[in-house]
């Protein structure tokens, strides 16, 4: 055990001094409070000319996918710097799965993201005068499957970015689709019945329709992991293939 534990707080370390997010008072504020929060005011106001049923609701939807979007997107960086710098071959060489790795990449992301999401909760909170208390308490029960699936979400975006020659291009696709296929600015209740079908394939889908309807939000949850737990498997077949052709000199996983 304590192995693991070793290598896991090294990796976290290394994570640590290489983030950029704290290399002055004026990057933290940027990177956590600043622009988070005009990216819910963003989703908030394009609910607002789509007539949004509940510009509250969207407010706490907007930061909980973006805590998704940004672990998913942190854990994509990790693994494309440590594919350029050879990192990633060696580790995966050497193991099948390494849960360690995972977890070890998935900290900064998560430790930042976790930051910046409750600053963004707590300014819709602040904004709504205090009237989005219930649904502001529900966000923050949701945040722990939140994480969840922007773990699972990121290895598999990593996972498929490795064999392809933009590591970047997962992380990409989830920013661009996933609040929408959440129904982030218009619920999907309100979306036509084949939008809907797409949409339950998607991580933290669920999740975002039990807030919206201040349903309970564990049945939600419970469903929602199982589906990014899918997604995981399949980016660490990925990883399999792409280390497999690696050393069979197919295919370079680093430049």
């Amino acid at each position: 055990m304590r192995g693991p534990l070793v290598r896991f707080a090294a990796a976290v370390r290394v994570g640590w001094s290489s983030s950029i997010a704290f290399a002055s008072v004026g990057t933290a504020l940027t990177t956590l409070v600043i622009l988070p929060v005009l990216d819910i005011a963003f989703d908030i106001v394009m609910g607002t000319d789509l007539s949004s049923p509940d510009l509250v609701a969207t407010g706490y939807a907007a930061a909980l996918v973006a805590l998704g979007v940004s672990i998913a997107g942190g854990v994509v960086g990790a693994v494309a710097s440590d594919r350029m710098l050879g990192i990633f071959a060696e580790v995966h060489t050497r193991r099948r799965v390494d849960p360690v790795y995972w977890l070890s990449v998935a900290f900064m992301p998560t430790l930042l993201g976790l930051v910046t999401a409750l600053i963004g909760l707590g300014a819709v909170l602040a904004l709504s005068g205090g009237a989005g208390l219930s649904l502001f308490l529900v966000a923050c029960a949701a945040v722990p499957a939140v994480i969840a699936c922007g773990f699972l979400m990121g290895v598999f975006a990593a996972g498929i970015g490795v064999g392809l020659p933009d590591p970047y291009l997962g992380a990409t696709v989830l920013g661009v689709f996933l609040p929408v296929l959440c129904g982030v600015i218009v619920p999907l209740a309100s979306t036509p019945a084949w939008f809907q079908t797409v949409a339950a394939a998607v991580p933290m889908s669920r999740l975002i329709q039990a807030l919206q309807a201040a349903a309970p939000i564990a049945p939600a949850a419970a469903l929602d992991l199982a589906v990014a737990g899918v997604w995981a498997a399949v980016g660490l077949v990925a990883v399999r293939v792409a280390v497999a052709r690696f050393r069979a000199g197919q295919r370079a996983v680093m430049p």
